[in-house]
């Protein structure tokens, strides 16, 4: 053994026999405790992908249960008229179509190469449902900013199927199984790259607006689980 790595402690204490000067000598280092290994990080990336299966799953499970339904608390009737993709004006009132999210007026969307303005089609989209029939809304209360919020339907189409159904607005809250044809048929926004208006919003410094079934708990366990997988799906993605 090199002398360099050799050392001596004192070790001594109250215990020590008598006529003996309570002290021994002995090999090793003092005060240092042991170090522990740490654990490899194979373990952490497997718990992650597990748990994001199980979010997964549980968020699979929940969007197969139907929505609840909201008790009615009017309605208009008459000649409607669009102030963007997902809002109408209807005997003087401002009506927020339940359900669905509409890219917003200024809003830019890409296909390929090529920008194009989603906010201004959605609401020409709108405009066409609407045109020449009578709108009719039930409605259900008002959002955050003091609009009605109603499903509409023009000429017996219901105008947020119809809207998200042709990929000119994405499901917020309702109308989920149309969004998926949308995007599988890659019709209206799919058929490029676009952000979702509430993102698009949060990035521009419009108005903060909650899915429109929020208050109940299934869509705001949906929504949690959503968002939170998104966040792991990226966090790994970056490791």
């Amino acid at each position: 053994m090199k002398s360099q790595d050799r050392r001596f402690r004192i070790v001594g204490g109250s215990g020590a026999s008598p006529g003996s000067s309570g002290r021994r000598f002995g090999f090793g280092r003092s005060g240092f405790p042991e170090r522990r290994k740490r654990p490899s990080g194979s373990g952490g990336m497997a718990g992650g992908w597990i748990f994001l299966i199980l979010l997964g799953i549980g968020a699979y499970i929940a969007a197969q249960l139907p929505p609840s339904e909201r008790p009615v608390t009017g309605e208009l009737r008459g000649s409607a008229s669009a102030s963007d993709g997902d809002s109408l004006r209807l005997d003087g009132r401002r009506i927020r179509i339940e359900g669905i999210d509409a890219p917003e007026i200024g809003q830019m969307c890409r296909r390929g190469e090529t920008a194009w303005d989603c906010g201004a089609q959605a609401r020409q989209r709108l405009i066409a449902l609407i045109a020449g029939t009578t709108t009719v809304c039930r409605l259900h209360g008002h959002d955050r900013y003091g609009r009605e919020l109603g499903v509409c339907a023009a000429g017996g189409t219901d105008l947020g199927r119809e809207m998200v159904l042709s990929g000119h607005a994405v499901s917020y809250g309702l109308y989920r199984e149309e969004e998926k044809a949308a995007r599988t048929g890659r019709r209206g926004l799919w058929g490029g790259d676009f952000v979702r208006p509430q993102e698009w919003r949060r990035s521009n410094g419009g108005a903060e607006e909650t899915a429109h079934r929020a208050g109940d708990w299934l869509e705001a366990i949906i929504q949690w689980l959503q968002e939170y997988s998104s966040a792991i799906m990226a966090r790994i993605g970056g490791d």
